[in-house]
């Protein structure tokens, strides 16, 4: 019976585990597209929210919703990539996650701007749901004095004009399981290049690594139609390539990859496509 009842907890947890990573990333992503009355019905009444400015903060449900209002007015609709969610800490009653994104602004707008967000969530079981009671959000460009400029913003918000420019403004993401079972959601055109490393496969993007539990052939197909396979251990984001000559393949972040002989022919009849 013991054993039974342990089993039961143990699962229980787990649940609450899984539905709470899921539903921070939902919480994120209806946030960011202005959908503030799935955010308000999923927000205890006891509820702590504390904003990525100076001073930024609400202590009650009624106090965030007034918040949301005004944002409503002047928020730009936004979208979401680049995530990792993990939980910290968990038990049958409540669960902790902690997560990082990078949000993406424009180009329909008056502006772009891209920028890295962390946030903690604190969820707490009431009934059969999980409901928020704490919400830290923060940005790294809040600690720049006024009057100077943001550079780690800055720096991402270039890479994204850059993606804009030269890639297109795509923005369906693939997810992306890591080693650690760590879910990070990634845009195609974000992703630099693939390389084998025995049965795992690194998939270098253009603001971080991410290792999946799976071969290149298999990883290849996860990650979109302009993945090309040019060598056994090497697949590339043909948008990504600047040069094919004397044998290597060129990539835009410096990456060099050299060619057998006997394929170099058949890459660049594929990048010519």
């Amino acid at each position: 019976m013991a054993t039974r009842t342990t089993r039961a907890a143990i699962g229980s947890i787990e649940h609450n585990a899984n539905e709470a990573v899921r539903l921070a990333k939902d919480y994120i992503h209806h946030f960011w597209s202005r959908d503030f009355d799935w955010c308000l019905s999923r927000t205890a009444r006891d509820f702590v929210w504390i904003g990525p400015r100076k001073g930024q903060y609400t202590t009650s449900l009624e106090e965030y919703s007034e918040v949301l209002s005004s944002l409503g007015t002047s928020m730009m609709r936004s979208s979401v990539t680049d995530e990792e969610y993990s939980i910290v800490a968990c038990d049958e009653h409540m669960a902790s996650v902690v997560g990082r994104c990078l949000v993406l602004i424009g180009p329909k707008d008056d502006e772009i701007v891209a920028q890295w967000h962390s946030c903690s969530f604190v969820w707490k079981r009431t009934g059969r749901r999980l409901l928020l009671v704490h919400l830290h959000i923060s940005s790294p460009g809040d600690s720049v004095d006024e009057g100077s400029y943001p550079i780690h913003s800055g720096t991402e918000t270039y890479r994204y004009m850059k993606s804009l420019m030269k890639l297109g403004s795509s923005r369906k993401a693939v997810s992306l399981f890591d080693v650690d079972g760590t879910v990070h959601w990634v845009h195609p055109s974000q992703i630099v290049y693939l390389e084998a490393s025995r049965k795992r496969t690194i998939v270098h993007c253009m603001t971080k690594d991410v290792v999946v539990p799976a071969v290149i052939r298999d990883a290849v197909e996860m990650v979109g139609d302009k993945i090309l396979r040019v060598h056994r251990s090497y697949a590339v984001n043909r948008d990504h390539v600047v040069e094919l000559k004397a044998g290597r393949l060129l990539l835009d972040d410096g990456t060099s990859i050299v060619i057998p002989a006997k394929r170099i022919a058949d890459v660049r009849a594929q990048l010519t496509v």
